[in-house]
């Protein structure tokens, strides 16, 4: 993956380090000039954000399922992997059961799983089954990443406290608090006037996990097919990340420091994983 080498790390992070830079002195302008709560625009990325949960556990089930060792605790051990893929990648659908109701729920909820069953298959039948360990590697790359951020992210965002964009225009005398300042004051200051929820607005675990599609980059080193699209792939992850950034400045659920945090952390454990794992380990040249 051209994303765990050093030059291409130093870019995005130098993008990310001048959003930061940016935010820490516009995060409020820059809300102010472009939020929208009623925009379909960003209800349509508060239902679907999340979607690349699901198409990373189903995945790297698929990839586990074809690769399990014949030994037996090993075998055991993957196969309650490649379960935890299928049940962790439902957590997809959590903003279509909160958000949406009805028939509407019903077929938003069916298009994702049939995405992510055709996406199954197809990394099912397709990828490279002569380097089993190599499969492994792959799919705890991709699983893990989700799993660490996630906790992480839940981690940070309890004790940060910092109040949505949304929830500061619509009650009087609660304050903006930037992204550096930590504490739980305001919240307990509106208690029973919003939901927790409503102050739970740094990192952004919407954009956290729309940047786990770039771990599904790396399936281009275990699926022959895909060996030569790196540049598509790269090019339509970031942009669902980018889009799934803007939609949630829009909908007024998250700041500019906000998202760029979140995608900060779910791309540097992707970073440390990929080293730990090898994931971008080339052939040596035999002379």
């Amino acid at each position: 993956m051209k994303l765990l080498r050093n030059r291409y790390m130093l870019i995005v992070y130098g993008i990310c380090a001048l959003l930061m830079l940016v935010g820490t002195f516009l995060d409020f302008n820059i809300s102010s000039l472009v939020a929208n709560t009623e925009s379909q625009f960003g209800r349509f990325f508060l239902l679907f954000g999340q979607f690349p949960v699901m198409l990373c556990g189903f995945s790297a089930s698929a990839l586990l399922l074809r690769s399990i060792p014949e030994e037996k605790n090993e075998k055991l051990i993957f196969t309650a992997l490649a379960a935890c893929g299928f049940v962790g990648g439902l957590i997809g659908v959590k903003e279509i059961v909160e958000n949406a109701t009805g028939f509407a729920m019903i077929i938003f909820i069916l298009i994702e799983l049939l995405i992510a069953c055709g996406l199954f298959l197809f990394v099912y039948m397709t990828c490279d089954t002569r380097n089993p360990a190599k499969l492994r590697r792959t799919a705890l790359f991709i699983l893990f990443t989700v799993l660490i951020t996630t906790a992480v992210v839940v981690f940070i965002k309890i004790p940060w406290g910092r109040p949505r964009y949304r929830s500061i225009i619509a009650v009087s005398n609660l304050e903006y608090q930037p992204w550096y300042q930590i504490g739980k004051s305001a919240r307990d200051a509106f208690e029973g006037v919003l939901d927790h929820d409503e102050f739970k607005s740094f990192p952004s675990g919407h954009t956290a996990s729309a940047a786990y599609i770039l771990t599904l980059i790396a399936l281009k080193n275990v699926i022959p097919v895909l060996k030569d699209q790196e540049r598509l792939l790269m090019i339509i992850s970031f942009a669902w990340v980018i889009l799934t950034a803007v939609a949630r400045i829009v909908a007024g659920a998250h700041f500019l420091t906000d998202v760029t945090f979140g995608f900060m952390i779910s791309f540097t454990i992707m970073i440390l994983l990929g080293k730990y794992l090898k994931i971008d380990r080339r052939k040596k040249k035999t002379s």
